[in-house]
């Protein structure tokens, strides 16, 4: 005799979350690359490409570059081609085919796609894992932790779309003009511009116009000038030096002596600095702006696409779930085997 087994699992998320049901597998997929990044059923161990924060998973760590931030950049990058109006462009992965244009130079975009590439299956697009790596440098780089909210459902582009993200040498107006095709208004694009630059650095290597060849030593040999002093920590101090004149002083795109390229100085006194000392209130107040403008960025998409609930660390989950025949002297059965993880808060 051989019986059927039927098993759904019902859980709840959260208050304010609809009911998860198991299966789900987009929901599942994700949901395991954003919680299981070390131990048992380790599937993704996003985390060890940017622990420390400093480190950089694909070369030699004298080239001076972070991959937490290489992962901000391309995801900024990714979305900048978003035109809300025609409601196409956006989180769409499109950048893996815009990586020959002026202003995408430098190696952070091919090295995060090779990075994430092994991860894209029939249910997680390369555009979930672009947002996926967000939600994860800044939480790494961060304590507290940062949650930005994930959600899943991405479609990947199958062509470059409209050019759009502003350089160095692009002038006030057509920055602002580019945010704005994209949903986001003066304000928006100096929050996230700060909020982006408060890792990393600007490398003579990409960007020799910015960044003198002085800034090469053999313990640095790409160049990289730090944004703040805080290079490897998610916090308001690039926001306060800036507007202190102390430290990094903001960056290379605010000091550089090409004036030419000061993008972020221009981007940062349009509106006379308000911004900026609006958002140097306090740590608080500055990551809660970043996670809201974040948010918006990665779940800017194509006006085809719908996107998932949130992704939410799930209490206890199904993992490893085998169904098997088995025989024995009364017959066939089946066997239904696997585990359950239970999240640390209920041991």
């Amino acid at each position: 005799m051989i019986s059927l087994l039927i098993f759904t699992l019902t859980l709840l998320t959260s208050p304010g979350y609809s009911t998860y049901v198991w299966p789900n597998h987009l929901y599942d997929e994700l949901e395991h690359l954003l919680v299981d990044q070390e131990g048992f059923n380790n599937g993704a161990d996003f985390k060890r490409a940017i622990t420390p924060c400093t480190y950089y998973v694909n070369g030699n760590q004298t080239l001076g570059r972070m991959t937490a931030a290489q992962w901000l950049r391309t995801a900024f990058h990714d979305f900048a081609t978003a035109d809300v109006a025609a409601g196409t462009g956006g989180m769409d992965a499109s950048i893996g085919w815009e990586t020959d244009r002026p202003e995408n130079v430098g190696s952070a975009f091919n090295d995060s796609l090779s990075f994430f590439a092994p991860f894209v299956n029939q249910h997680v697009s390369m555009a979930d894992l672009i947002a996926l790596s967000v939600v994860i440098s800044v939480g790494v780089c961060s304590s507290p932790n940062i949650h930005i909210p994930l959600r899943g459902g991405r479609v990947d582009a199958s062509e470059g779309g409209t050019f759009g993200v502003p350089e160095p040498e692009t002038d006030i107006q057509t920055t602002l003009n580019q945010f704005a095709q994209a949903g986001f208004n003066q304000q928006d694009a100096i929050g996230l511009t700060a909020c982006g630059h408060t890792l990393g650095n600007v490398h003579h290597a990409g960007f020799p116009q910015v960044v003198g060849p002085e800034a090469v030593t053999p313990n640095n040999t790409g160049g990289g000038v730090h944004f703040d002093s805080t290079v490897d920590v998610f916090d308001v101090l690039v926001v306060n030096e800036y507007l202190a004149g102390n430290g990094q002083r903001g960056g290379p795109l605010v000091t550089s002596d090409n004036v030419t390229v000061r993008s972020d100085l221009r981007l940062y006194t349009s509106d006379n600095n308000i911004t900026m000392e609006g958002l140097s209130d306090s740590q608080e107040h500055f990551v809660s702006e970043c996670v809201s403008l974040f948010a918006r960025m990665l779940d800017t998409v194509p006006n085809s696409t719908t996107l998932s609930d949130v992704i939410i660390p799930l209490e206890l989950k199904p993992v490893n779930i085998t169904l098997d025949f088995v025989e024995d002297e009364t017959g066939f059965h089946t066997v239904f085997a696997g585990y359950i993880r239970v999240s640390a808060h209920r041991c």
